[in-house]
């Protein structure tokens, strides 16, 4: 009789492993010389996993806490955190954009419901090949991978996790984004292009062209930026996307270089005069490319009606390249600097905004050798002594010319031979090294 009313006990299943009454698993793992229990969930791999978190987490030194925390509301927390860096001036506003749209987007719709403890290598290795299956390019993924990873690292700082599943991808696991073919356009292109701009986009796309500017610098660009009687465009925002609720406003831009001075040809000086003129009298602080109500254009907006419109009409949009970017009118700005101007990499760095100037080698690095090898090398194999050689033609100068050749069935010359008469030949044609 008293041993009906006993209580039932957990039933041993594997190593470490329990099944307790409820139905429910329990997991056993030592912990400062004792056994511990945790109870976890009702299925059995997920208790095999939990047991080896618990373990690796015990070894780490970890607390032993396991928290019901859901990805997603880890995530929420990580999102707050860097909003709040953002607004502290710590991180850009652009990247906040970035990891929301990867939170979003790509990583809340498989992760989210997940507990962040119980994410492993192969959750990380699945949710590449789905977006992969999902047709989402290589770039895309490696965005995707990179917030999950600041994710990770979070719940690993507050002892969340125990391990980073990031960090135990195989190689080929990875995205292995592929560089973009990078786009120079032609002077012949150039013009066909600003033919064939709408006349509300075409200083738009000329200033992007003669200035190199981000679109978003070129974007949020008040009259104010503008010394048009010196000639010169002064950087110091760039224009914030906008979301739900919230309007495009000025930020600070990309990094600390990107405040910088930017030189203006007198022709795109006259260009925004005329451009400022066709317009209603505005201050100092209005937009310089804006809609009719006074906003300024959306990033989406313009690169669809003003230059992807205008590309397609002048031809430059035949598949032979990519879709023509904004980004390529920068490429071609620099082009011209590097290649008609001749100016050094610092120079370049400098008007371009880079943060460093290896970031300049590293994109425009062709375009230096090309100029080096076109102008530079050119000039000085022209003033060498090794192609004055070719000079040497054997006339009646009185260059030296080479022996006859031996008679037949004359005795070859030996080695040492063949070298003193070289080097007397030698010492004939350069003189100076007698």
């Amino acid at each position: 009789m008293d041993d009906d009313r006993r209580p039932a006990r957990r039933v041993r299943i594997e190593q470490g492993i329990y099944l307790q009454p409820n139905g429910k698993y329990a997991v056993c793992f030592m912990a400062g010389g004792r056994p511990r229990f945790r109870t976890v969930g009702y299925d059995i791999e997920e208790a095999r996993a939990e047991r080896v978190l618990f373990i690796e987490s015990t070894r780490a030194g970890m607390p032993l806490a396991t928290p019901e925390l859901r990805f997603a509301r880890v995530a929420g927390w990580w999102i707050e955190r860097y909003e709040r860096r953002v607004e502290a001036g710590e991180r850009r506003e652009r990247s906040l954009e970035s990891n929301r749209y990867h939170l979003e987007r790509h990583l809340l719709p498989t992760l989210g419901p997940r507990l962040i403890r119980t994410l492993g290598v192969e959750d990380v290795a699945d949710l590449m090949t789905r977006l992969r299956a999902a047709g989402k390019s290589e770039k895309t993924i490696a965005g995707a991978l990179a917030t999950l990873q600041s994710i990770v690292r979070f719940a690993l700082r507050n002892g969340w996790m125990a391990q980073n599943p990031v960090e135990r991808l195989e190689t080929f696991e990875r995205p292995r984004p592929v560089p973009r073919r990078q786009r120079v356009l032609g002077r012949d292109e150039i013009v066909r292009l600003l033919v064939a701009c709408s006349p509300r986009y075409r200083t738009l796309i000329a200033t992007a062209l003669y200035t190199g500017l981000r679109i978003s610098e070129l974007l949020g660009l008040l009259w104010s930026d503008f010394d048009l009687d010196r000639g010169e465009l002064h950087v110091r925002a760039q224009l914030s996307r906008a979301r739900r609720g919230t309007p495009p406003r000025r930020v600070a831009p990309k990094t600390a270089s990107a405040y910088r001075d930017v030189p203006l040809a007198p022709q795109l000086v006259s260009r925004l005069r005329e451009h400022r003129r066709e317009m209603p009298p505005v201050g100092e602080e209005a937009w310089v490319f804006h809609t009719g109500a006074g906003t300024p254009f959306g990033h989406r907006n313009v690169e669809t009606r003003a230059l992807n419109n205008a590309a397609a009409l002048a031809g430059l949009d035949d598949g032979s390249w990519p879709r023509l970017r904004f980004h390529d009118l920068r490429h071609t700005f620099a082009s011209h600097l590097i290649v008609d101007l001749r100016l050094d990499v610092a120079q370049v760095s400098r008007i371009l905004g880079h943060a460093q100037v290896s970031t300049t080698l590293n994109v425009y690095t062709h375009l230096f050798d090309e100029v080096r090898h076109s102008h530079e090398v050119r000039s000085l194999l022209a003033q060498s002594a090794f192609a004055e050689l070719l000079e040497l033609d054997g006339d009646d100068d009185g260059v030296v010319a080479l022996p006859p050749p031996h008679p037949s069935g004359a005795r070859r010359p030996s080695a040492r031979e063949r070298a003193a008469a070289r080097w007397r030949i030698g010492a004939e044609v350069r003189p100076e090294a007698t």
